[in-house]
């Protein structure tokens, strides 16, 4: 499995403390990747365009026998030709997958888009980017992963893989929690995706009755809602890849509301959907935490970055036992 370094993003310098207070010293990608080195893990999943020249991070990735995932950006961000930079940037250092992400939406709330023309309009964006880009991704043997980065639903994923003429350098970037954000069960989203799975990110939530929906809060691995055990058997036995690695990551600091019981949240939603809705039920019912249960992480209680780094370091650490453990 790999480190993912968005799992821990006040010590990447990526989130300041709620009072403004940045971490003193950053870690960067070789950072990470001395990191992994140190907790006995296969490799890394961090953005490769940033704080490491590319032969230096390919360097250091041979030093310590690491594999890479590259971790991209929003599909409609930037031009082609800053994804051929993209993906051949991840090639040179050894990457098989890179991911990318189809918006930055959150919490499924698809509503900020009701104003530009709606979640299908842009879906429509999305294929034609993916449609001038994955020509590029296959030429150099990169499989384009694509996430459900709680704006995505196991449909959207597969209807996207369709309209892109079935490219074998389509795949799909599975974050085991985010299933719940936009209504669906993560065990039976992870069985709809399954051939197209190319990457997982392994990321677990408490989930908390909420007065509008549930809420989502950031955990260690294995204290949370997700069933690993079924998802991994599920990834390993129908994705058929070669070179999936598993990335281990830690939930954003901030608590994700899903808001679906309001009935504006379904607005950008087909009815359909809603058939999906009793999977999630179940892991809500079974799993649920009261509403008036304290939720709040260091970070959101306003702590300092000391507290806010030592949280962070925890829950990854807890993570990586919880996974050498199962």
């Amino acid at each position: 499995m790999a480190l993912n370094a968005y799992g821990l993003p006040h010590v990447m310098g990526y989130l300041p403390t709620l009072a403004g207070e940045k971490h003193p010293a950053p870690l960067d990608a070789l950072g990470v990747i001395e990191t992994a080195a140190s907790l006995n893990l296969a490799g890394v999943d961090i953005p490769v365009i940033g704080s490491l020249p590319r032969e230096r991070m390919k360097d250091a990735l041979e030093e310590h026998r690491l594999r890479i995932v590259a971790e991209g950006m929003i599909l409609l961000n930037g031009e082609v030709a800053d994804w051929r930079n993209y993906i051949e940037t991840a090639a040179f250092v050894g990457a098989k997958t890179a991911r990318a992400i189809c918006s930055g939406l959150l919490c499924g709330d698809r509503r900020p888009l009701k104003v530009s023309g709606g979640w299908g309009e842009y879906r429509d964006r999305v294929a034609q980017r993916l449609r001038e880009i994955l020509p590029i991704a296959e030429a150099h043997g990169i499989a384009l992963a694509i996430e459900n980065h709680q704006d995505s639903t196991s449909d959207d994923l597969l209807w996207l893989y369709e309209k892109t003429g079935q490219s074998p350098a389509y795949g799909v970037c599975l974050d085991t929690g985010n299933p719940l954000a936009v209504g669906e069960g993560p065990v039976e989203f992870a069985g709809r995706v399954a051939p197209l799975i190319r990457h997982l990110h392994l990321k677990d939530y408490t989930i908390h009755f909420a007065p509008d929906g549930y809420r989502l809060v950031r955990c260690a691995a294995g204290t949370g809602c997700v069933d690993f055990r079924r998802i991994l058997e599920i990834a390993y036995a129908e994705s058929g890849y070669a070179a999936l690695l598993p990335g281990i990551e830690v939930a954003a600091q901030p608590t994700r509301t899903i808001s679906l019981l309001e009935d504006s949240w379904w607005a950008e939603f087909p009815q359909e959907q809603a058939r999906f809705l009793p999977e999630a039920l179940r892991v809500l019912w079974s799993k649920g935490i009261p509403a008036d249960a304290p939720y709040s992480s260091v970070w959101e209680r306003g702590e300092d970055s000391a507290a806010v780094s030592a949280e962070e370091w925890r829950l990854v650490k807890e993570s990586v036992h919880y996974f050498s453990q199962l």
